[in-house]
């Protein structure tokens, strides 16, 4: 298996039915008490719908399909709305604070003061991490700059800032958050792909995809 790069999306979406899955093992005792605990990650997936494509504007999207294999090959690509956060973060810094893998917060430090910097629901991808996580409640800083992301699921992997405690969105010193135009790391869900070819000459077509860990 490879990563093969980004999913061509120039054509857009014209419809995401998007899914948060999560394993949860359920046991119901003799007195009707059920015990509830997960080992696994949540994991997103989805169902995305293209536009009707001319064959021309098909052709690269068939092209890349044929790349993946299946579900042998992963790809990132870019959702309608769900990648697209508002607010957009403008520096974020940790200073001497590193995440442990299965926590669900991270103490940051933004040069936005007494701002909203991030919104609950939305999505984000820290630099070492195929995962995308959510944001669980609204991120503001205080009148120093200073917020903690709250997010779900834990971190599958520890988040450790560089030397110089930075982590920003943006090129420039340091390593990245990603919280807009957040990629998901997928693989097509199915082995059989199924492209429709109508009579007027255009190309129908929806993809089933699933996260990646």
């Amino acid at each position: 298996m490879a990563y093969i790069g980004y999913f061509p999306t120039e054509n857009g979406f014209n419809a995401v039915r998007f899914r948060q899955q999560t394993i949860t093992k359920k046991t119901e005792t003799a007195s009707g008490r059920i015990i509830r605990a997960t080992n696994a990650t949540t994991k997103w997936t989805g169902t995305l719908r293209f536009p009707p494509m001319t064959y021309a504007e098909w052709l690269p999207v068939q092209a890349f399909i044929s790349r993946c294999q299946g579900p042998l090959n992963e790809f990132d690509i870019i959702l309608p709305i769900i990648s697209d956060n508002l607010p957009i973060v403008n520096q974020v810094t940790v200073p001497n604070v590193n995440a442990s893998a299965g926590a669900t917060n991270i103490e940051v430090l933004s040069d936005q003061l007494n701002t909203t910097i991030l919104k609950a629901g939305n999505t984000i991808r820290f630099h070492n991490h195929s995962k995308v996580y959510m944001v669980t409640e609204d991120v503001t800083t205080d009148s120093g700059g200073v917020a903690t992301i709250y997010f779900q699921p834990n971190l599958v992997v520890a988040v450790e800032s560089d030397s110089a405690g930075f982590l920003t969105d943006s090129a420039g010193t340091g390593d990245a958050i990603t919280t807009t135009q957040v990629p998901f790391r997928m693989i097509l869900s199915n082995d059989i792909q199924e492209f429709d070819y109508r009579t007027d000459g255009l190309i129908e077509y929806e993809i089933d995809v699933q996260e990646v860990v």
